[in-house]
């Protein structure tokens, strides 16, 4: 393993640990070894290569400062354990349910984290923040993989649950017609998490008034008064946040 110098490790390698990750272990992470990763396998060398498949595969392509929370501690080189890291440049990828850390831009150096390793992660954009939690730890009849930006939460916490849809290749070669690769859309549905037991939503009036029927006078006023569109995220976001305010 090549030598790094102490102190300048983070800026060469365009991310940060958080505190409790030892100087050992951020020399692991940027040599592709992970947080010990003989013992956890936390971080890969690089994506899971995927061929003959096109289309979208990231809620959104482009790299965003973000954090990460481990399911569990993972062991570090030199002894102790840590459940997150911060300062790291992220995306995610739908298809593959992993999460991707830029280590090193110039030489397009990528490795990733795979989802089942993840509790949640929070993606920042100027002084906004999004957190994704692992749709896994929902207590579904049919379990969900894959994770869940979260938008409003109380009562009624409304989250937006993000999948791959794949169409499979339909190429007839006696014709010439037809795709012959697989083709990924990132897919989404708005769910209803109450004691972490989701709910699809059905993106209506009359359905989140039914819900809501407990305050029911409060919620049509606010409907009213806010002019809601129940198209918009925003404005859906925002009547579930007022619900949930009292």
């Amino acid at each position: 393993m090549k030598r790094f110098f102490f102190g300048i490790v983070i800026s060469v390698l365009g991310f940060q640990a958080t505190a409790q990750v030892s100087e050992g272990t951020k020399v692991g992470i940027a040599t592709g070894r992970g947080l010990n990763a003989q013992r956890s396998d936390v971080f890969w060398t690089s994506p899971t290569a995927v061929s003959n498949v096109i289309g979208d595969f990231y809620i959104d392509s482009l790299w965003q400062n973000g954090n990460v929370k481990f399911t569990n501690k993972i062991p570090q080189f030199g002894g102790g354990e840590s459940d997150s890291l911060s300062g790291i440049m992220v995306r995610y990828n739908v298809l593959n349910n992993e999460l991707e850390v830029l280590v090193d831009k110039s030489k397009n150096d990528i490795r990733v984290i795979r989802g089942n390793q993840l509790k949640k992660f929070t993606i920042r954009n100027g002084a906004d923040a999004e957190t994704y939690v692992n749709a896994a730890t929902f207590k579904s009849e049919k379990p969900l993989s894959g994770f869940a930006s979260v938008l409003a939460v109380g009562k009624l916490t409304l989250v937006k649950y993000f999948y791959p849809k794949i169409t499979k290749p339909n190429y007839n070669p006696g014709f010439n017609t037809g795709e012959k690769n697989t083709i990924v859309r990132v897919a989404s549905d708005y769910y209803i998490v109450s004691n972490d037991n989701p709910e699809k939503l059905n993106v209506s009036k009359k359905s989140i008034l039914a819900l809501m029927k407990d305050r029911g006078a409060d919620v049509e006023n606010y409907i009213k008064e806010h002019d809601v569109n129940f198209k918009s995220e925003e404005d859906l976001s925002g009547l579930f946040s007022f619900y949930n305010s009292k």
